[in-house]
């Protein structure tokens, strides 16, 4: 059960009332001043009245107290010892508990309240049912929702709408999509709302062609049915059908908008929702919180400075609230941008943070090799009570490989597992790696490599191939070669790099196994590398050999006068560091 507050507080509260209520006031004039309390300070002088009054003894008001508690003040405690004190609670009673548990994210209560709803005796009604529905969609058991199911049917409440679209709910929800279905054919006059509900669904439950068949065959949409079907294709991935799907949207509202920004974000495609975004502002639509956190996101995946330093003075000019999400945001884009005293600036006048908030700020300075003051952030968030994650411990052993500390770092990879009961992952595998292979120590790396508990993946290897082209270190030995070779089909910038020690090391024959591995792989044919730079908030990409930019020939005389100055102050290549091309 609830935590009961302690009564001291409240009692003095009521000794304070007891002179302001010189007389009883009436049950009408008590239920409308509920209606217009929002927070738990002024429900406890109500509260108060209402035991000196003797008004609290009533069920309709006491329970009319529970839901001004639990609802509209979300103290879901005050609610509860209430509800003890009714002497024969209600089905309203009863329901208000659940509804206040649900309110509370704690459908687990909730269906634990409906149990003991059944063992007293108390009949249950109409809503009673739509909230245990709705808690076993957020908590799903087949066989409990089942069995709601059966006293539906019992009582007959099936035929009631909203009923119908949580009992199709709660199936697509524990995953039963045949039961949904069934149900969905079943019902005569089907609603868009139940039309939408079976195609959310349907996604949920990843059959993308049946929710696709199921808004192909809708006589009628509305802007809910879209959203639910661009939405549906961006969680898969499948980001340009539901681009096709957005263009033909009759009308869009911020959800809509939304969901095609964060889908370009969450898939890599950033520069796409930049400008999606400028459209949506064009066309005159305001963006939220939600929208604006993911355009940070994006503006960080592309370096876009400006552009964020733009949303930052929109967030101030039209006063929008941030909230912990957003701070994190701007956290996260200004320390990825390389503004490092601006991300902490930020971070440090943030009201609350939470871990998110630091891994933003500790990664930020890890990769622009502020590993000290990662270091030092990392003990400043141990000191602050808040307990590290995988994410973090990625960014501070990232940290440790910039200050070339191993020992440093073989101490925090050993914290993960001894202090915090963090199990290392590839990623915190592939940092020791890192590690150890920047200060030359190949034989640790290998041996490191040889005893991780799962397969070392393209990264891992990548690092120990680097490292050994770098510090000339050519006995790779052929189980290294093997391992490698098993991984072409996932990255072949690993055979580039074998092909290049070997070359070093004269051993041509082995080079042409590699090319010939690298051609059969087509490697000739992948998109090339590009690289890209913000200017007057618009992103210019290069590609490699690229001559399409329309500034193309400015730019290569300025990369002529650079390799010329480099010349005349003495500068030579070192060309062990150079990757030989295919056609070398």
């Amino acid at each position: 059960m609830p935590h009961i507050p302690l009564f001291s507080s409240f009692w003095s509260q009521i000794k304070s009332v007891t002179t302001k209520f010189k007389s009883k006031s009436s049950n009408h004039q008590t239920l409308s001043a509920l209606r217009s309390c929002k927070c738990t300070e002024d429900l406890k002088k109500i509260h108060a009245q209402l035991i000196i009054t003797g008004q609290i003894k009533d069920t309709l008001t006491a329970t009319k107290m529970v839901e001004s508690y639990a609802v509209s003040a979300r103290n879901i405690d005050y609610a509860f010892w209430v509800f003890v004190g009714i002497d024969s609670p209600d089905s309203y009673s009863w329901t208000t508990m659940i509804r206040g548990f649900l309110e509370a994210k704690n459908p687990e209560k909730a269906l634990e309240f409906y149990g003991l709803m059944r063992q007293s005796g108390v009949e249950s009604n109409k809503f009673t049912f739509l909230f245990v529905l709705k808690a076993y969609g957020l908590r799903p058991s087949y066989q409990g929702g089942r069995f709601v199911h059966g006293k539906l049917v019992k009582v007959g409440f099936c035929s009631d709408v909203f009923i119908r679209n949580a009992l199709i709910h709660m199936y697509l929800k524990s995953g039963s999509i045949g039961d949904a279905h069934l149900l969905f054919d079943e019902t005569p006059n089907t609603s868009v709302v139940t039309w939408n509900t079976m195609i959310v669904g349907c996604f949920g439950c990843g059959d993308t062609e049946r929710a696709r068949r199921l808004f192909d065959e809708m006589h009628e949409r509305n802007i809910g049915s879209w959203n639910a079907i661009v939405r549906g294709y961006s969680m898969f991935g499948h980001v340009d059908i539901a681009r096709s799907l957005f263009d033909l949207m009759p009308e869009r509202d911020l959800v809509s908008w939304g969901s095609m920004i964060s889908a370009y974000v969450q898939n890599g495609r950033a520069a796409e929702a930049l400008e999606l975004f400028k459209e949506m502002m064009l066309a005159g639509v305001s963006p939220d919180s939600i929208i604006i956190t993911s355009i940070l996101s994006a503006c960080a995946q592309m370096g876009a400075l400006e552009m964020g330093k733009w949303i930052h003075a929109y967030l101030k000019k039209n006063k929008l609230r941030n909230d912990i999400f957003l701070d994190t945001a701007l956290v996260d884009m200004y320390a990825k941008c390389g503004c490092i005293d601006t991300a902490f600036e930020v971070f440090n006048s943030m009201p609350q943070k939470n871990l998110c908030s630091w891994n933003a700020m500790l990664s930020g300075l890890a990769i622009h090799g502020h590993g000290f003051a990662a270091l030092e952030l990392f003990q400043k968030m141990e000191s602050a009570g808040v307990g590290p994650n995988d994410i973090t411990f990625v960014a501070v052993l990232s940290a440790c490989s910039h200050i070339g500390s191993v020992k440093e770092g073989w101490k925090k990879f050993n914290q993960m597992d001894n202090e915090f009961n963090i199990t290392p992952k590839v990623e915190h595998y592939g940092c020791m790696v890192d590690i150890l292979c920047r200060q030359g120590l190949i034989s640790e790396a290998k041996e490191l490599i040889r005893t991780m508990p799962m397969e070392p993946n393209v990264v891992i290897w990548g690092a120990l191939l680097n490292a050994c082209k770098v510090h000339g270190y050519t006995d790779i030995g052929e189980d290294v070669v093997g391992s490698i070779q098993k991984l072409v089909s996932e990255d072949g910038g690993c055979l580039v790099l074998l092909s290049n020690i070997f070359a070093a090391k004269n051993q041509w024959s082995e080079v042409e196994k590699m090319r010939k591995m690298m051609k059969e792989m087509g490697m000739e044919k992948k998109i090339p590398g590009y690289s890209s730079i913000e200017l007057d908030n618009v992103i210019h990409e290069f590609f490699a050999e690229d001559r399409l930019h329309a500034k193309w020939n400015e730019i290569s005389a300025v990369i002529e006068r650079l390799n010329t100055h480099l010349e005349v102050e003495g500068y030579e290549v070192n060309s062990l560091l150079v990757l030989y091309s295919l056609e070398d």
